[in-house]
């Protein structure tokens, strides 16, 4: 495998300036998260950590030579971030997302934009390589969202329809009302939710129901969340009250038919958190463009503050172990820089 060289110079110069828009932290001890891997033309849009000494990121890189984009999956070995995959010209493509379930069960998901063969691209891990999987029946827009949930159990998602792999061929199920899904989780084979960030629409799917329903409490401004199987669980929101004021909440939901919210945390200061992950038994993990909270029971803690305004924002983050988490960042979709940070 090829080494995942180090931008020292650009590392070194961000670490100087990643001070953040709050100043450094105050007697609780809390620190910086580290910048563990930087490039300056990969664009990295996922992570998903095993271990704290196993780990996975995907991403791609426009290559100025071909005119096609490159496809990459990197590796965390416990020392060093290095790449597992690469697929060049017509064989690459955007990857979007990558998730796990085992260190044998790996699925990426991403877009082929150029080349012979435009449209969803897929790819599997087995413990040894990735190979690609047939992608027929997958005839949506752009696929940006992936839920693996068993060995043959797998959704991907464009945002506005869901599709469901069983080990033979992809099936079709209709998701979203209005706007795009951004984001869903899985927390089991029988249950998963999404959210609309646009229109505040949740949806949750249930598998003895066959389909996906319109959940009667809309998530408005939900930047970030995760459910669990009983539709309990926390969600940001993120506000923005004319002309000036900013602010985020965290709600607490609970169980039942009727589910009731409790906010947990509030402030008026710039924290929009945009990714979550989840820890049994009791614990989550929020980050944002300039912050990070760890929710562990009903307490709520304020964990470093990611350098935004070097770095862009979070695009996601995965919890490796308690207090270990891991995420990716950066300003473009486009173009890099891309980094991978680490708050332990």
């Amino acid at each position: 495998m090829k080494r995942v060289v180090f931008i020292t110079a650009i590392v070194a110069a961000i670490l100087t300036a990643c001070g953040g828009d709050e100043g450094p932290v105050g007697s609780r001890g809390v620190q910086y998260w580290d910048i563990a891997w930087s490039s300056p033309d990969t664009v990295l849009t996922d992570i998903e950590m095993l271990s704290e000494k196993s780990g996975w990121a995907c991403g791609y890189r426009y290559n100025e030579m071909t005119g096609a984009t490159d496809a990459l999956i990197f590796r965390y070995d416990g020392t060093n971030w290095e790449v597992a995959l690469f697929l060049a010209g017509d064989l690459g493509a955007k990857l979007t997302a990558i998730d796990f379930q085992g260190e044998k069960n790996g699925w990426a998901l991403g877009n082929r934009e150029s080349g012979n063969i435009p449209g969803p691209a897929v790819f599997r891990y087995d413990g040894e390589t990735w190979n690609e999987v047939p992608t027929e029946g997958l005839n949506g827009g752009s696929m940006r969202l992936l839920a693996v949930v068993g060995d043959n159990n797998v959704w991907a998602s464009d945002g506005v329809s869901a599709f469901h792999f069983d080990g033979g061929w992809w099936s079709y199920y209709p998701l979203s009302e209005g706007g795009e899904v951004d984001t869903w989780v899985f927390p089991n084979a029988e249950a998963g939710w999404a959210v609309c960030y646009e229109t505040g629409y949740c949806y949750s799917w249930k598998s003895e129901m066959g389909g996906w329903t319109l959940e009667p409490h809309p998530l408005y401004d939900a930047t970030a969340f995760y459910f669990k199987a009983d539709g309990s669980g926390l969600y940001a929101d993120y506000v923005i009250i004319p002309p000036v004021t900013e602010r985020t909440n965290i709600y607490r939901r609970l169980p039942g038919e009727q589910p009731s919210y409790e906010r947990i945390y509030a402030t008026d200061q710039r924290r929009r958190l945009t990714a979550c992950d989840f820890l049994a038994p009791d614990y989550f993990f929020f980050a944002g463009p300039n912050a990070a909270f760890e929710i562990k029971g009903d307490d709520v803690n304020v964990l470093g503050y990611v350098p935004s305004s070097e770095l862009g924002d979070v695009r996601a983050v995965s919890i490796a172990a308690e207090r270990d988490v891991w995420g990716v960042m950066g300003k473009s979709l486009n173009a890099g820089p891309s980094f991978i940070v680490h708050k332990k």
